[in-house]
């Protein structure tokens, strides 16, 4: 075992004392996050009396003894060790990726040129993720989508839903690389918080929630309020719609607007109070309306009163004895 060893080392030394030999540089760490220093370790036999290092066919440095010639893009990014020609590089950028060279010379005893190469990987690590949309608001049974945007390498990303894992479905679909979510159609049911996550080999990042909160409507309106009134008395009209965002109301009597708003307010009652009133909700996101009608009588006596009494009263018998 012993006479092999010295074999070896006799090979060694004889392809030293030629010349050209090459060897594998040794990375401290790759891949390398974006900020980070990385250190390019060379074992010579001995120490250099020259060196250079290259990227690119450009200069990163070169020596020779004490002397350093450090190339313009490295000033204070490089770190030399003489002893051995290894090279350390600081606050590595993306655009540092790629192959580097480095040559060492010895002319004394015993002599030796050495050459080494070594393929330095940059990542640029998530840093912030963001989720938006396309469109400004989401409605009711229209297309809606959303974006997950990463600053940084993202490997992969997923999302959340109230804090659970989102599943893609009939309605729910993701692009190929999961940086957008569609929604088609968008539905009540979709309401809640999103979140996107990027995955990357040194960090992963999670988006602040986006809340989707589904626009639709109006529906079911309706008017509640008297449906009779005596002159110089008080009535107070109500109308009200499944909406969102909260409706705007307008009113109308026998087709004349009126006042805007709800409640609708009448003090003191008048003949001209008689009639149709027409309450139309208009929704601003979803640009809809729909209305909904009431018929208000405006009595001018308490026997008017009594007998408006007595035929509602009829009426409501009446109905009662048709559902018997």
């Amino acid at each position: 075992m012993e006479k092999t060893r010295v074999q070896v080392r006799t090979l060694v030394l004889l392809g030293l004392l030629k010349g050209g030999w090459s060897f594998q540089v040794t990375l401290s760490k790759d891949p390398v996050e974006v900020g980070d220093d990385v250190v390019f370790e060379v074992r010579s036999p001995d120490k250099p009396e020259t060196g250079s290092w290259q990227f690119r066919n450009e200069q990163v440095v070169f020596w020779i003894g004490a002397k350093l010639v450090v190339g313009l893009k490295y000033n204070d990014r490089i770190d030399v060790n003489y002893e051995t020609g290894s090279l350390k590089l600081m606050s590595v950028k993306l655009s540092d990726s790629g192959d580097y060279f480095v040559h060492l010379q010895k002319a004394g005893e015993p002599p030796f040129s050495l050459t080494g190469n070594a393929t330095l990987h940059i990542i640029d690590s998530v840093t912030k993720v963001t989720v938006n949309s396309p469109s400004p608001y989401p409605i009711l049974n229209n297309t809606f989508s959303l974006t997950c945007n990463v600053s940084g390498n993202a490997d992969s990303r997923s999302w959340l839903k109230d804090g659970q894992p989102l599943s893609a479905g009939d309605r729910i679909t993701f692009s190929k690389d999961n940086s957008a979510v569609s929604f088609n159609p968008v539905l009540v049911s979709d309401n809640g918080t999103y979140q996107c996550i990027a995955n990357s080999y040194f960090r992963n990042g999670t988006s602040t929630g986006y809340s989707l909160v589904v626009n639709y409507g109006p529906e079911q309106v309706s008017i509640t309020g008297p449906d009779a009134s005596r002159i110089g008395s008080s009535a107070v009209f109500t109308c009200s719609a499944h909406s969102q965002p909260v409706c705007e109301y307008t009113w109308f009597i026998n087709g004349k607007l009126v006042a805007k708003g709800s409640p609708y307010k009448i003090h003191p009652v008048n003949s001209s109070n008689d009639g149709s009133y027409t309450c139309t909700a208009w929704n601003s996101l979803t640009e809809r309306n729909s209305s909904a009608v009431k018929m208000h009588h405006v009595l001018d006596s308490a026997s008017s009163w009594s007998r408006h009494a007595v035929a509602m009263v009829i009426g409501t018998l009446v109905s009662a004895a048709v559902l018997v």
